[in-house]
């Protein structure tokens, strides 16, 4: 658990900078990265057991965060998003709401299973 508690609030961070900073796709996937890469290294460094479980709950559990908080701070989010404007001219605020949530989940999932896979595979060299 308190591996969980250590990495989830990073989809936090994430939620907030995007929404509140607002950063183009490019930039926020390399950020994305680099935070999994830290995942990565706190991971084996951690010897976290189970890392694939581990790392697919965190990362859910940071997607769910990240498009938690872009749902709560949505306005600053396409104030400070310019480059997605044809999506917000044809959603909805709820067609919004839900594609947040779920692009952060999936992504979320994903990062999650390929760092745990990333740790195993380190941990068990």
């Amino acid at each position: 658990m308190k591996h969980v508690l250590i990495l989830a609030p990073t989809g936090l961070l994430m939620g907030c900078l995007t929404s509140l900073v607002g950063l183009p796709l490019q930039v926020e996937m390399a950020a994305w990265l680099g935070l999994y890469l830290l995942w990565v290294v706190y991971g084996v460094r951690s010897e976290i057991p189970m890392p694939i479980r581990r790392m697919a709950f965190s990362g859910t559990l940071a997607g769910l965060l990240t498009g938690s908080t872009q749902v709560i701070l949505m306005e600053q989010y396409k104030t400070n998003n310019p480059w997605y404007s044809d999506i917000f001219e044809t959603s909805s605020a709820q067609d919004l709401s839900t594609k947040l949530l779920g692009e952060g989940i999936a992504m979320g999932v994903v990062f999650g299973i390929v760092t745990g896979l990333l740790v195993r595979w380190r941990l068990s060299r």
